[in-house]
C-alpha cells in the first residue's frame, strides 16, 4: 500500500495512543528503581552517582547561580560539555539538596524517552498486540536507557530530545505539519550535547527537502543559532569556542596525527572490531539497505532513513563510545526507533526482525553491565571521591589540586586547581603540549598558591613538582569499574610548609573512612 492511510497506525479496537507509552514507562521505571536500590545497598546505604562527572556540572551550576561561569569563584572555565545541563542544576546551588537534581532530571528524561519510544511504536502501527507490547517494554531495556539514566548526566535528556526529533519527523511526514515535538527536539538536542547537532540539522534539512523550505530553514536556525550563541558566549569570556571537556576528548587517542584517510580507516576499523561501534554500524547499514527497498521508497517516511543513517554515520566517525556507556545510547535509541517506525508503518513488519538484530546485540552487551557492574560503581565513588571531598572541605579547608575534578570542587569555598585541564585552560594546554617542560604542574600549583594535591598515582610523573612531598596514599579496596585509578597520592606541594598540621588533619580524616577505603602514611613522614 502506498497511500497516506498505509502510514497511519493500525491499532486494535480499544487501543489508545498512550498504551505502549505507559508500558514502556512502567518497564524502565521499575528497572531503574531496582538499579537504584541495588546501588544504594551495595554502597552501604548511601546514595552516590556511579562516577564523579555529575559533580562537575553541579560545581558549574553553583558558579552560574552566583553570576560566574566555571568551578571556582572569579575564574572562568567551560568545564562542562553540555551548554544547557549545568543551567538546569542551578536551583538549590551549593546546598545538599542540589546534588539530587541530576537524579531528578534523569528520572524525568528516562520517563520522557520511554513515553516517546512508546508513542513512536504506536504511530508506526504496532498497537497493543504482543509484538507491540514486547517492543515497548524490552526495547528501552535492551538499549540501556536505564543504565544511561543511572549516570546522572545530560545524556538521558539528550536521548529524549533525539526521540522527540524522530517522533516529530514521523508526524511531519504523515501529516505535513510541523509538530511541537520536532521543534523542541531540534532546539534542545544540540544544547544538551554538541553531537545532537547532526541529527537536528539533518532533520531540518529533511523538512526543507520535503517542500517546506521556510519551516525547514526555521528549524535549521533553531538547531544552529543557539549553539553558535553559546560558543560566542564562551569567546566573550576569553575562552575557546568549544568547552574544555570537548576539546580534551577530541585531543589525543589513536587518531591523533593522522590525515583524513587515516582517521577514517581507524574509525572504520573500530566499527568492525569494537562491540559498541558494531551495533551502530549495523543500524547504519540497515538504514542504507532499507532505503533501497521499493516498498519503502514509496512512503514519505522513507525520508527518515537518510536522516537516521547520516546521524549514525556522523557519530561513528566523530562521536565517542563507552565510559559508563553513555555516549552512544542516544543514537542507538533514535535509529532503532526510527527504523522500527519506517518498516512497521508500511505493513512490512518482517523487516522489523532485522532491526531486532542490533537491538539484541545491544541487550547482550548492556544488560549484564546494568545487572552486575553498574550497582557497584557508586560504592567506589563513595569510598574514594566522596572521601577526598570530605578531606578537602572538612579537614584541609585550603586550596587543593586534583586531576579528577568534580566531587572535590562542588560546594567547596576554597580554590580547586584542575591539573587535568577541564577547568583550567593553562593546565589543558600544557598537558596536551608534548614539549611541555617537566614539573609544569608544580609551577601551576605554586603560582596559584595551592599547598596540597590529591593525584592518581599513575596519571602523572615528572609533570609534578620535583619537590612535592608524598604524605600518604588513599587506596580503594572495592570493585572500581569507573574510577580513574584505585590509588590516590596525597602531596604537600609547598616544601617550606610545616607538615604537622596536614598530618594531623589526615589522621583525623582517616578515622572516618568507610569500609573499603584505606589510607597509609608514607614512610618517614611521621
Amino acid at each position: 500500500m502506498t497511500d497516506r492511510a498505509a502510514t497511519l497506525p493500525d491499532t486494535a479496537a480499544g487501543d489508545t495512543p498512550w498504551r505502549l507509552a505507559l508500558v514502556a514507562m512502567a518497564a524502565v521505571g521499575l528497572a531503574f528503581l531496582a538499579l537504584q536500590i541495588a546501588s544504594v545497598n551495595i554502597a552501604g546505604g548511601v546514595f552516590e552517582y556511579p562516577h564523579d562527572d555529575p559533580y562537575i556540572h553541579l560545581a558549574m551550576a553553583e558558579q552560574i547561580a552566583n553570576g560566574g561561569y566555571g568551578v571556582n569563584r572569579g575564574e572562568t572555565a567551560a568545564a562542562a560539555s553540555s551548554p544547557l545541563f549545568p543551567v538546569l542544576l542551578t536551583p538549590f546551588a551549593g546546598q545538599p539538596a542540589q546534588r539530587y537534581l541530576p537524579l531528578v532530571w534523569n528520572i524525568a528524561g528516562l520517563l520522557a524517552a520511554a513515553a516517546l519510544w512508546g508513542r513512536i511504536l504506536w504511530r508506526a502501527g504496532y498497537g497493543a498486540s504482543g509484538w507491540g507490547l514486547a517492543l515497548a517494554a524490552l526495547g528501552p531495556l535492551a538499549l540501556n536507557m536505564v543504565g544511561l539514566a543511572h549516570t546522572g548526566m545530560e545524556h538521558m535528556l539528550h536521548t529524549a530530545a533525539s526521540l522527540a526529533i524522530v517522533l516529530g519527523l514521523l508526524r511531519f511526514f504523515d501529516e505535513k505539519t510541523v509538530p511541537a515535538a520536532l521543534i523542541l527536539g531540534i532546539l534542545l538536542a544540540p544544547l544538551l550535547r554538541f553531537e545532537g547537532a547532526a541529527l537536528a540539522i539533518l532533520a531540518a534539512l529533511a523538512v526543507v527537502a520535503s517542500g517546506r523550505a521556510r519551516a525547514g530553514l526555521g528549524l535549521l536556525a533553531l538547531a544552529v543559532l543557539p549553539l553558535a550563541l553559546f560558543c560566542a558566549f564562551l569567546v566573550s569570556l576569553g575562552l575557546d569556542p568549544l568547552p574544555s571537556s570537548v576539546r580534551a576528548k577530541l585531543a589525543g587517542g589513536p587518531t591523533e596525527g593522522l590525515g583524513a584517510a587515516g582517521y577514517v580507516l581507524v574509525k572504520l576499523g573500530a566499527a568492525l572490531s569494537e562491540r559498541r561501534e558494531q551495533i551502530l554500524a549495523v543500524l547504519v547499514v540497515l538504514c542504507a539497505v532499507f532505503a533501497l527497498i521499493p516498498a519503502l521508497r514509496h512512503s514519505p517516511r522513507w525520508r527518515l532513513l537518510p536522516v537516521l543513517g547520516g546521524a549514525g554515520a556522523a557519530h561513528l566517525l566523530f562521536g565517542r563510545f563507552g565510559w559508563i556507556d553513555r555516549y552512544e545510547i542516544y543514537i542507538l535509541v533514535a535509529v532503532s526507533a526510527g527504523l522500527l517506525a519506517v518498516v512497521g508503518g508500511l505493513r512490512t513488519r518482517p523487516l522489523a526482525a532485522l532491526v531486532l538484530v542490533p537491538m539484541a546485540m545491544a541487550g547482550t552487551l548492556y544488560l549484564p553491565l546494568v545487572a552486575n557492574l553498574y550497582p557497584s560503581a557508586a560504592r567506589a565513588v563513595h569510598v574514594q571521591q566522596a572521601q577526598m571531598a570530605r578531606f578537602a572541605k572538612e579537614h584541609l579547608k585550603q586550596p587543593v589540586a586534583v586531576n579528577d575534578l568534580g566531587y572535590v570542587a562542588w560546594a567547596n569555598p576554597n580554590y580547586v586547581l584542575d591539573i587535568w585541564g577541564l577547568a583550567n585552560a593553562d593546565a589543558l594546554r600544557l598537558r596536551l603540549d608534548e614539549g611541555a617542560e617537566p614539573g609544569w604542574i608544580g609551577r601551576l600549583a605554586a603560582e596559584a598558591e595551592v599547598p596540597f594535591a590529591m593525584v592518581y598515582d599513575l596519571w602523572f610523573h615528572d609533570e609534578l613538582g620535583p619537590d612535592w612531598r608524598l604524605l600518604g596514599q588513599l587506596s580503594t579496596e572495592v570493585p572500581a569499574p569507573y574510577l580513574g585509578g584505585r590509588v590516590v597520592n596525597f602531596f604537600l606541594t609547598d616544601p617550606r610548609a610545616d607538615p604537622a598540621p596536614y598530618l594531623a588533619a589526615l589522621e583525623s580524616w582517616r578515622a572516618g573512612l568507610p569500609q573499603g577505603a584505606g589510607f597509609r602514611f608514607a614512610e618517614g613522614v611521621r
